[in-house]
């Protein structure tokens, strides 16, 4: 099994609403092409409140992602094939998930579980990452899995964490990448840093948690290059 995840653009129409409602649409046509475990996630009017956690450089960022697992990666022009006519662009990534401490991560999504199709509560935040020039592939993989990593659970309120290691680009003349990360936060995350470092009425420890992540991600990240985005996630198969 492999996993594609697709960056999307919407077009000019049709509105934000309908899109999503496209795009949902295609379980089926996506499950009979192949793909499994599929996931989409959208920035829409549900993670407007998250506006000012938003971090972009692109000059016109993504507006949405669809991840799907395909017995092999050759079979992703099929995914395309469905997607393309709903988006005014695309890009797609083979890439390797990595799903670390699942203790953590099973004890906190268990309070934020939803039938298949339904909105995941809170806000899916995900990150585009480019390799600093200052590190090597080794140092910055091994800082971002094994420095960083362990940071998540502790010093945030994810209830999920993946890590996807881009293995190469499958579309033609697609922006490098190193990697993409997905965490899943609850909604008093949603705009609220307190909520967000899992520090609710507790400014100090939200301040000393807001500086050790900061600490920890610009080992690896340069603030000036990421890409950072707020989106509502639909999980549509298993």
């Amino acid at each position: 099994m492999e996993k594609v995840m697709l960056t999307l653009w919407k077009p000019q129409q049709p509105s934000a609403e309908q899109w999503r409602a496209d795009l949902l649409g295609l379980r089926d046509g996506l499950t009979a092409a192949g793909a499994k475990s599929i996931r989409v996630m959208l920035v829409d009017d549900a993670v407007a409140a998250a506006a000012a956690q938003r971090i972009t450089n692109s000059a016109v960022p993504l507006d949405g992602l669809l991840s799907v697992w395909l017995d092999s990666a050759s079979q992703w022009p099929a995914i395309k094939a469905l997607v393309a006519p709903l988006s005014s662009r695309l890009e797609a990534y083979l890439v390797v998930e990595s799903e670390p401490y699942p203790e953590e991560r099973e004890a906190r999504a268990a309070h934020f579980r939803v039938p298949l199709g339904q909105r995941t509560p809170g806000m899916n935040q995900v990150a585009l990452l480019h390799k600093p020039h200052r590190l090597s592939y080794e140092q910055w993989h091994d800082t971002w899995r094994n420095g960083h990593g362990p940071n998540a659970y502790p010093l945030q309120s994810i209830f999920g964490y993946r890590q996807n290691t881009v293995v190469r680009a499958l579309s033609f003349g697609a922006p490098l990448l190193h990697g993409i990360v997905e965490e899943n936060f609850p909604p008093e995350a949603v705009g609220n840093p307190q909520g967000f470092y899992a520090a609710l009425g507790d400014p100090d420890t939200c301040a000393q948690r807001q500086q050790a992540m900061y600490e920890s991600t610009s080992r690896f990240i340069d603030f000036d290059k990421i890409d950072c985005i707020q989106t509502s996630e639909y999980q549509l198969s298993a």
